[in-house]
């Protein structure tokens, strides 16, 4: 399966000097088990942060059309094309500036990220004080430019503390923030509106002044409690820290990675110039490019669509959120069942099959109701297509230097498509926008398309480095007596022990200092399981390296 992961032990473990100068050999053991438990704290205590953290921003960028809404055409006089050149401004910058996610690589995130917060909430905040159509467009290029140096880079700095098949998932919670942040935003608009109204100040300032105050106070909270890398992140032990290292082990022999656990920071431009000369990450982008026209223009639109379908405009507010908030429910059930299967591509075919089908239903529908119920299958479409995109992109690139390119490729190229979805809506087209409708269709059955395509080529070069590895582990076994043999294994003995309904009290093992054993057992006592018995480890040891020939030979390079 891709993404099966090493399991029992370490592969190497040179000889560390004991206190009287002797040299040892020390395995700490653990279990399954209590790597799930190191996993669920690092769930607990980053995914909450990071998902508000995104919400925050995907709120801030959108809010633009609940305030349109609200008054702000009519206090500005905007005409249709202007307040599609306010979207554009955003993404111009936001485009433009991409280049900035090679910061995650550089800056320690708690300073980066609350750098990031602060400038672009008190950019959105700024935007209610705004006196005309000049100062209100330099405002929304400058919110792009404070997005776009975190939003890009959060699925790379995410693979920080995952393996490959956990991103999945890991991805799904933070992105499925955009449709929950979309169903706030028609809510928490419908009752700043309200509330507004009874106000000397125009109800659309309110609106966005509100909504820009969270970042930067979460600003705070991110210096605070945002960890640069697992080695140093405040909520994890000593224990935890080395069950970590055994984790980034895994991904280094079996996976083939190239990451460093530590928490030092930097760039490769040869791992970058790689990435750059793969036409996989072109295709990729070219299937957010696609997906974006769709992910960045219905929200905004979503409220002017519902008003022209005949509902008052805070009857509209409220509308707009229950078709994200099933999206909400959709991405995480879709992201699950994408780790769970180790699986992308067929998920994102589904989906944008789906998306597809409903814009074309609120192209050619009249019907109020139907057309309601088409936007369910449009946003959970949609939104879906773009978080598995984003995770089957960091999860086929090796290197951290290599991730952080795949991403600001995919964004560059994949945040060109709001360009064209933020034109996609003139009053002109009013009622049904149908030209709208039917180029957001097209353009995600086009993503299908372009996901079964490379799906199969994945799965060709997957067949080639498979038969490669199977040719170099025979090749090994007879040309080198040092190379363990894994042919006389039992194979029962290597069963696969990622696999959910196994057995949770299998070891696993991880190479210590005495140093660290000695704190082990200061913090621990006797209830942690430390070996340094010369033949045990030397047998575990062993039994590792075999696993590790053997895991390679079964691991897919790369994920479909």
């Amino acid at each position: 399966m891709p993404g099966d992961t090493l399991t029992e032990a370490t592969t190497a473990a040179p000889a560390i000097a004991s206190a009287d100068g002797s040299q040892k050999r020390i395995l700490l053991r653990f279990t399954k088990e209590e790597e799930k438990v190191l996993r669920r704290k690092i769930d607990r205590y980053l995914m909450p942060l990071i998902t508000t953290l995104f919400v925050l921003a995907f709120l801030d960028r959108s809010n633009i059309g609940n305030a349109r809404i609200a008054g702000l055409q009519e206090s500005f006089n905007l005409s249709s094309n202007q307040f599609d050149w306010l979207l554009t401004a955003f993404y111009i910058s936001y485009i433009s500036f991409e280049w900035v996610g090679f910061l995650w690589n550089v800056v320690p995130a708690h300073i980066y990220v609350t750098m990031c917060l602060f400038g672009w909430g008190l950019v959105a905040s700024l935007q209610s004080v705004t006196f005309n159509y000049w100062s209100l467009f330099i405002l929304r290029f400058l919110l792009g430019i404070g997005e776009a140096s975190f939003g890009p880079g959060v699925p790379m700095y995410l693979s920080f503390f995952y393996l490959r098949k956990e991103m999945g998932f890991r991805t799904g919670i933070f992105m499925s923030a955009a449709p929950l942040s979309t169903a706030f935003a028609g809510t928490i608009a419908y009752f700043i509106t309200s509330v507004a109204d009874h106000t000397p100040i125009d109800s659309w300032r309110v609106l966005l002044f509100v909504e820009g105050i969270p970042c930067m106070l979460m600003a705070c909270i991110a210096w605070n409690y945002l960890p640069d890398r697992p080695s140093t992140a405040y909520f994890l032990d000593l224990k935890d820290k080395i069950i970590v290292r055994s984790r980034y082990r895994r991904r280094i022999e079996v996976e083939g990675e190239q990451v460093s656990h530590t928490g030092s920071h930097g760039f490769k431009w040869e791992e970058a110039i790689e990435v750059l000369q793969d036409p996989k990450v072109y295709v990729t982008a070219s299937m957010f490019f696609l997906a974006n026209i769709a992910y960045a223009s219905m929200p905004v639109f979503l409220p002017l669509i519902l008003r022209d379908m005949g509902y008052e405009s805070i009857t509209a507010q409220g509308l707009s959120a229950p078709p994200y908030l099933v999206a909400y429910v959709v991405v995480l059930l879709t992201t699950y069942l994408s780790d769970k299967r180790q699986s992308r591509a067929e998920f994102i075919i589904f989906h944008s099959s789906i998306s597809a089908a409903g814009y074309l239903v609120l192209a050619i529908s009249r019907d109020t109701f139907t057309r309601y119920c088409a936007i369910f299958f449009v946003a959970s479409g949609f939104f879906s297509v773009v978080t598995v995109v984003i995770a089957w992109t960091v999860n086929n690139q090796s290197s951290e230097s290599g991730k952080g390119t795949g991403m600001v490729m995919l964004n560059t190229i994949g945040q060109c498509g709001p360009l064209i979805g933020t034109r996609l809506y003139p009053e002109s087209d009013a009622p049904y926008y149908e030209r709208g409708m039917i180029i957001c269709s097209i353009a995600m059955f086009t993503v299908a398309i372009l996901a079964i395509m490379l799906r199969r080529h994945l799965a060709r070069l997957n067949a080639e480095s498979y038969k490669e590895e199977r040719y170099r582990l025979i090749d090994d076994e007879y040309s080198s007596p040092s190379v363990p043999s894994i042919a006389d294994e039992d194979e029962d003995e290597y069963e696969d022990e990622d696999d959910e309904d196994g057995d949770e009290d299998i070891s696993r093992y991880e190479v210590i200092t005495v140093a660290e054993a000695r704190q082990l057992r200061e913090e621990h006592g006797f209830n942690i399981d430390i070996l340094d018995d010369e033949g045990t480890v030397d047998t575990i040891l062993k039994n590792g390296a075999k696993l590790v020939a053997k895991k390679q030979a079964q691991t897919f390079k790369y994920m479909l």
